[in-house]
């Protein structure tokens, strides 16, 4: 690699690693608004949030370091235009053809991580999301009880009230638990309760404290009363049925697959890399500056390209999905035209670079 294509490369490195920190950042501080209610709520505890947090920046990356890049190329080149030393490397017969070349020399790498994220982290990084919510939402978070909160496992039906909770001493005062095994129904109210440890990771053990369990039998000839002054319940807890989910699906189930949701969801995959290049190299016309009229003066328009190459990708993919387009052209003609004008604005850029300048 030849000096100048180090230096651009260099030029555009520098601020690629701080423009995915910052977009990460604020991606992830999305992630934390939106699943804080939950963990209000008691549906999440903060470890579960902070795990949903880290899957959802993971998968957000596959857009998120294409723009960075993007941007990057934008601000890096933008600067040597706003300092006049694109100028001067025209000047000496460095063609606009190398800084292309550089920048494609940059390209290609991060869209192979990127290819990599998307083809195979990205589904990774779903199932491990859809898993630790579909945990969330069928277990009772008997550690984190909230006093006068009737909690209820989806799929068991099982039913806590606890009417009070001493979090110091790890009690539960004014217990009420509602659970159906088989015929039977039982409705246990015990004066207090404690959770003891397990080494079963999907079992949770209350000891209960001066209290009754009422037995009904749905044939109504059974019922019994029990009365106790502490009482060992182990709750089972439910296993959380996640299905079958697209986006977690592997790479090479969808492939074998002819659903049109499955195909947009592919080719969405698969068009992560072409799009990656493709927004870089669309960054280096984009970045061309008078001399002194700053560094960032056109990351506004920047901004609306990337807006509008974004909002018709999602609308191709969604067409795809619904079955209004067909695998071919698929969502691939986003790319083609997105290659089809850049080919234009290298022609006009190259023309540009011959041309005399004072």
């Amino acid at each position: 690699m030849l000096l100048i294509e180090r230096y651009l490369i260099a030029e555009v490195r520098r601020p690629l690693v701080a423009v995915v920190g910052v977009l990460s950042l604020i991606f992830a501080s999305y992630s934390v608004a939106r699943y804080l209610a939950d963990a209000l709520s008691e549906t999440l505890g903060m470890q579960a949030v902070a795990l949903m947090v880290a899957l959802r920046t993971l998968i957000a990356l596959e857009v998120l370091i294409p723009v960075a890049l993007y941007a990057s190329v934008v601000i890096g080149l933008g600067r040597l235009y706003n300092d006049q030393e694109m100028t001067v490397l025209g000047a000496v017969g460095i063609s606009s053809a190398r800084v292309y070349w550089a920048i494609l020399l940059l390209a290609l790498p991060v869209a192979l991580a990127v290819g990599a994220l998307s083809l195979f982290g990205r589904p990774w990084a779903y199932q491990q999301a859809y898993q630790a919510e579909a945990h969330a939402h069928v277990e009772i978070p008997l550690d984190r009880l909230r006093a006068g909160h009737f909690y209820v496992e989806s799929q068991t039906g099982r039913m806590i009230l606890a009417q009070e909770v001493d979090d110091q001493r790890g009690l539960l005062h004014g217990v009420l638990i509602y659970q159906r095994a088989g015929e039977a129904t039982y409705l246990t109210k015990a004066r207090q309760a404690r959770q003891l440890p397990t080494e079963q990771a999907d079992e949770a053990r209350l000891i209960l404290h001066d209290g009754v369990t009422y037995l009904l039998d749905q044939a109504g000839s059974h019922d019994r009363i029990l009365r106790f002054g502490e009482l060992s319940l182990r709750l089972q807890q439910p296993q959380p049925v996640v299905g079958y989910k697209r986006k977690a699906a592997p790479t090479a189930a969808l492939a074998r697959s002819g659903n049109p949701a499955e195909l947009a969801e592919l080719q969405w995959r698969l068009s992560r890399p072409l799009t990656t290049v493709l927004l870089a190299l669309f960054g280096v016309p984009l970045s061309r500056t008078a001399p002194r009229r700053g560094r960032f003066s056109k990351i506004l328009l920047a901004a609306l390209v990337y807006a509008l190459i974004y909002s018709a990708s999602g609308l191709a993919k969604t067409w795809v999905e619904h079955g209004v387009v067909g695998a071919v052209p698929g969502i691939w003609w986003i790319n083609a035209v997105m290659f089809v004008v850049l080919v234009a604005l290298i022609s006009h850029d190259l023309q540009w670079w011959r041309w005399p300048r004072p």
